[in-house]
């Protein structure tokens, strides 16, 4: 399993061409609901290389979640949009700590050529 900063590494540079290439079209909604789905998919990529849900308990207490901690298959694709999965890796750690491109932050509909005199 390749951890989650090398799976970012690679994909920085897939996801900004992306979003610049496709930029011109008016596709913001499509670009949130991309980017929503990636980091769903790193939670899932870290879910599994924390293996038992003992490591998810720990690095909940460890950000002071208070709650009660519920028993969660950590290899599966339901459990990692669980509000757990959320509070252990929020979207500003990965975006600010991790440095993922943030997907949903470009703007679309940009004009690319214009025209002169007029």
């Amino acid at each position: 399993m390749i951890p989650k900063v090398e799976v970012i590494d690679e994909l920085n540079p897939v996801l900004r061409g992306f979003a610049f290439y496709f930029r011109i079209a008016n596709c913001k909604g499509q670009y949130v609901q991309l980017a929503r789905w990636i980091r769903r998919r790193l939670r899932a990529i870290q879910l599994k290389l924390w293996k038992k849900p003992g490591k998810l308990h720990r690095r909940l207490r460890q950000l002071g979640y208070k709650g009660t901690f519920v028993f969660i298959r950590m290899n599966s694709w339901h459990n990692a949009a669980s509000p757990l999965a959320h509070y252990a890796l929020p979207n500003s750690y990965l975006h600010q700590q991790l440095g993922m491109f943030d997907l949903s932050a470009v703007t679309t509909g940009i004009r690319v050529f214009e025209q002169k005199g007029k």
